[in-house]
């Protein structure tokens, strides 16, 4: 996908689609067919031809390429039990149609569809059950004050019933107190949850890794720094790791000197990054021993050393260890692509440092670097909690995981919050709760984001819409600003910088 625009594959990685097979197809201003890459004989798209019309090669994009802003066709049908989204992203240089294969999301969401509606209809007649029981106890009732003597043939018929009634009723409550602890104290839930993270975490890893790459080829990362507290950033990372390198046998620290500032102005997200590749790199790579990182404070330099007692690296490898996809011939049976070390190196070089590495075969390796940073220094003030209990906002997604989640932040911040799953149902309520803020995701069912926020300001609504999207495409975000939104924050969601962005634009 070499020749597709940056910010076109930045926008795939927002959708974080790394199991879909990808093609593209790159179309001029008159409907020509300029490029395609990727699969395109996956989805039947095997004579492709250049400089003729795509909607004579690709009927399913018959007056669909006429679009102002990015656009999804969701689950097409292209025949052979094979369904797609197709994203159309409009551009100065024509149009990209990305095409993702969908049919295993497809396929699931039919399978969750037949659960939930056998699940309604067993709840409907648990429901039936219970009014029959129901009715049968008034009756029971009336006629044991009729009919004295069937009083005991009566009472057995109810202590039967009382039996063949608790036991289910019984398990019934055994599993909601359950869920309900596990819900409260999160120990199931997060053993559960353990492994989902850990294969989704290096799933997303090496999307990130195979990007981030191609961007820094490009030049097209750039650092963005902020006030990092740099000891709980540490801290973090020793108990993100601790367990997996206990897990294995390994010794595992992280050395905090005591000189350290709590506070320094770096970019947190890539220097987090640069410390967890050579982390997951050592303890990938060492079966028995330890991995150890120290850092140090001097002269305005953050330096640290990531010290493991695995196999070591030859010379020849030393001279290529921070080339992109090499890796070491006992490193075949293990995970990974061979960019972290890349990745690092080109980063600690961005952030106006320097990365070696130091080893001997058998006796382990030494990875060392440093970045530049400011330290912060802080005024005395006492801490102030913020109450943001008066403060309503609208949140829109279609998205019920991402729905609930955002919900879950803006709650704990002490925000009052209010949802709604498409553009028509925001719109209805935004004209009736008067929210002093909306969220609002632009690429919705029923009526997207861009077309809602037009209605609302058209209607003179007034208050901030601060836009969510997947999209980072300059036309996309222009065309947001167009229609009436205050502010654009892309997917995936930062909590703190929402908690920001929002905190901000409600004081102004």
């Amino acid at each position: 996908m070499t020749n597709i625009p940056a910010n076109v594959i930045e926008y795939i990685q927002s959708m974080w689609m790394a199991e879909m097979i990808l093609t593209y197809l790159h179309i001029d201003k008159q409907g020509c067919l300029i490029d395609w890459g990727g699969y395109p004989q996956h989805y039947g798209l095997t004579t492709l031809v250049k400089d003729k019309s795509v909607v004579e090669q690709v009927d399913f994009l018959d007056g669909f390429l006429d679009v102002t802003h990015t656009e999804v066709l969701q689950y097409l049908n292209i025949g052979g039990n094979r369904c797609i989204n197709a994203h159309i992203v409009p551009l100065d240089d024509g149009i990209y149609v990305l095409l993702f294969d969908v049919t295993d999301e497809h396929d699931r969401q039919q399978k969750m569809q037949q659960q939930v509606n056998e699940l309604s209809i067993l709840t409907y007649r648990q429901s039936q059950l219970l009014q029959e029981l129901e009715a049968t106890r008034i009756t029971l009732s009336k006629e044991k004050q009729q009919l004295e003597q069937a009083s005991k043939l009566k009472s057995d018929f109810i202590a039967t019933l009382s039996h063949e009634l608790r036991t289910p009723l019984t398990s019934i409550m055994g599993y909601t107190k359950l869920l309900d602890d596990a819900k409260q104290a999160d120990e199931y839930e997060s053993n559960y949850l353990k492994s989902v993270k850990k294969n989704a975490n290096h799933l997303l890893s090496l999307i990130d890794n195979v990007l981030d790459q191609t961007k820094l080829e490009i030049g097209q990362i750039k650092l963005h720094p902020n006030n990092c507290n740099i000891k709980q950033l540490l801290t973090d990372l020793k108990v993100l790791f601790l367990p997996i390198a206990q897990e294995k046998g390994l010794l595992f620290d992280i050395i905090i000197p005591n000189n350290l500032p709590v506070q320094l102005i770096i970019d947190e997200l890539r220097f987090r990054q640069i410390l967890i590749n050579l982390i997951t790199n050592g303890i990938k790579y060492t079966d028995k021993g330890f991995v150890e990182v120290n850092i140090t404070w001097q002269n305005e330099r953050l330096e640290f050393i990531v010290t493991d007692s695995g196999p070591g690296i030859s010379s020849e490898s030393q001279q290529k260890i921070f080339t992109a996809f090499h890796r070491e011939n006992t490193a075949n049976h293990l995970p990974g692509v061979g960019l972290g070390l890349t990745i690092s190196y080109h980063l600690v070089e961005l952030m106006k440092g320097q990365l070696s590495v130091e080893s001997s075969p058998q006796f382990g390796s030494n990875f060392t670097g440093f970045i530049v940073a400011d330290s912060v220094q802080f005024a005395n003030a006492s801490n102030v909690q913020i109450n943001h209990t008066n403060i309503k906002v609208l949140l829109v997604d279609d998205s019920i995981d991402l729905r609930s989640l955002i919900e879950l932040y803006l709650e704990n911040d002490g925000y009052t919050v209010m949802t709604a799953g498409d553009g028509q149902e925001a719109i209805k309520l935004a004209l009736q709760t008067k929210p002093d803020i909306i969220l609002m995701d632009m690429q919705m069912p029923i009526l997207d984001g861009y077309n809602a926020v037009q209605q609302l300001r058209d209607k003179e609504f007034t208050k901030p819409i601060i836009a969510l999207s997947g999209s980072n495409i300059e036309h996309d975000r222009d065309y947001a600003f167009k229609v009436g939104c205050d502010k654009y924050i892309t997917k995936p969601i930062v909590p703190e910088d929402l908690l920001n962005v929002i905190s901000k634009i409600t004081k102004q």
